[in-house]
């Protein structure tokens, strides 16, 4: 009778634990996952240029939405007319394809610190990527010219939008940029 008491706790053990394990995996296929898994969770690529800018794109190429930082000024994008030309217009809720004032780091060697590119001042925006979206932003073709790589801090929405940080201590989600990336047409 113990024998059987035995065996069947065991077996009541056997059924409960897989239950657990396999709600465990159900809860991971609903968290923040990869959309397109040809391509990392989120990356940098080369959008266009101007005259004194390159321009990037900013995917987030998951299931999630991420926040970054921006200056205090409203996201544009550009509006097609109906006679030809575009002008800018300021946007007021994400939207892919959005262009930013992003605030982004630079690093002039694979060995150097990292460090803001220009002075942020004393107001931030933080700007919400939604799951699958994108974002746009300027670089001056300048920092590419003298080799230097482009990363943006970013934070998962889930982790709070009060800030993004970006300086030492703490843990910092970069999204990397690397002027090795960069078409030799860019720069021309």
């Amino acid at each position: 009778m113990y024998l059987m008491k035995s065996v069947i706790g065991f077996v009541l053990i056997m059924i409960v634990s897989s239950l657990s394990l396999a709600q465990g995996a159900s809860s991971t296929k609903d968290g923040c996952s990869v959309i397109d898994a040809t391509h990392p969770p989120q990356f940098i690529v080369y959008d266009g240029k101007s005259e004194s800018d390159i321009h990037l794109r900013l995917q987030n190429n998951t299931s999630c939405a991420i926040v970054v930082q921006t200056d205090d000024k409203y996201p544009t994008e550009i509006k097609k007319l109906p006679q030809g030309g575009g002008r800018m217009e300021s946007v007021l809720r994400s939207r892919d394809g959005v262009r930013l004032p992003l605030h982004y780091l630079i690093q002039n060697k694979s060995q150097s610190d990292w460090r803001r590119a220009y002075g942020w001042g004393d107001s931030v925006f933080i700007y919400e990527i939604p799951a699958g979206q994108s974002i746009t932003f300027a670089v001056p073709a300048k920092h590419f010219k003298r080799h230097y790589n482009v990363a943006v801090p970013f934070g998962y929405s889930w982790e709070g939008k009060k800030f993004v940080a970006i300086g030492p201590g703490g843990v910092v989600h970069q999204i990397q940029f690397l002027y090795a990336d960069l078409p030799t047409v860019a720069l021309r």
